[in-house]
């Protein structure tokens, strides 16, 4: 092999070592896509809300997980300020960055993650603790300003994944929300003391009329 180098123009040994160098770069640091880029600046943007920060070599866990736990034990307007502020920044970020890049925007497992835990959270503090009337009752203590963040995150998730994967995430929320109390026992409980789930009496249009999912988005764009 030394041979053969040694043999070569050093025209063209030149060539090869900087193919070689070439080569070597692009396989530990591939060139960045627009969409590498982005990702990157959203991860930036959200750091410490969504993602880890690092103060004086500290790891800092995301503020999302301690806001979450604040607004499920409060399931209130107050306490579920900050939790829904930090999706809705997350939403926006998301929203104003290029479409094309949207899908793997999306698909970064915190930002997925956030999203869909956002949409369950909002659809279990709706309904409640048995079947809402179709009415305005459907949407329990939630204002226009965590509708319209319900709305947007709907948005980027369909344009990102489609309908039918909305349809499905939202298939899978309604087999756990609850249905109502069977009176086996004082109280209004049944057996187990709680209440069977909504889906084993109830269809998906009748589920769907009375939660947020049918929300009017158009009011809220």
């Amino acid at each position: 092999m030394e041979k053969f180098f040694n043999s070569l123009p050093k025209p063209v040994l030149a060539i090869l070592v900087i193919l070689v160098a070439l080569a070597f770069f692009m396989l530990n640091d591939p060139p960045h896509t627009i969409c590498d880029v982005q990702a990157g600046n959203l991860k930036e943007s959200l750091r410490g809300k969504l993602f880890p920060a690092t103060v004086n070599k500290n790891k800092i866990p995301p503020l999302i997980g301690q806001a979450q736990e604040i607004c499920q034990q409060g399931n209130s307007a107050g306490s579920c300020f900050e939790y829904f502020s930090i999706l809705r920044k997350a939403a926006r970020d998301i929203k104003n960055l290029s479409s094309d890049c949207r899908s793997e925007l999306v698909g970064i497992p915190e930002i997925r993650k956030a999203l869909r835990e956002g949409v369950v959270l909002m659809a279990k503090m709706s309904w409640g603790s048995h079947p809402p009337e179709p009415g305005m009752a459907r949407f329990g203590w939630l204002s226009d300003s965590e509708l319209g963040l319900f709305c947007l995150i709907k948005d980027i998730y369909t344009q990102s994944l489609g309908e039918e994967a909305w349809g499905e995430f939202r298939l899978s929320i309604f087999k756990e929300l609850p249905g109502a109390f069977l009176p086996n026992k004082p109280g209004g409980s049944n057996i187990d003391g709680e209440a069977p789930k909504a889906i084993l009496s109830m269809t998906e249009k009748d589920m769907w009329s009375r939660s947020i999912f049918s929300v009017r988005c158009e009011n809220y764009r």
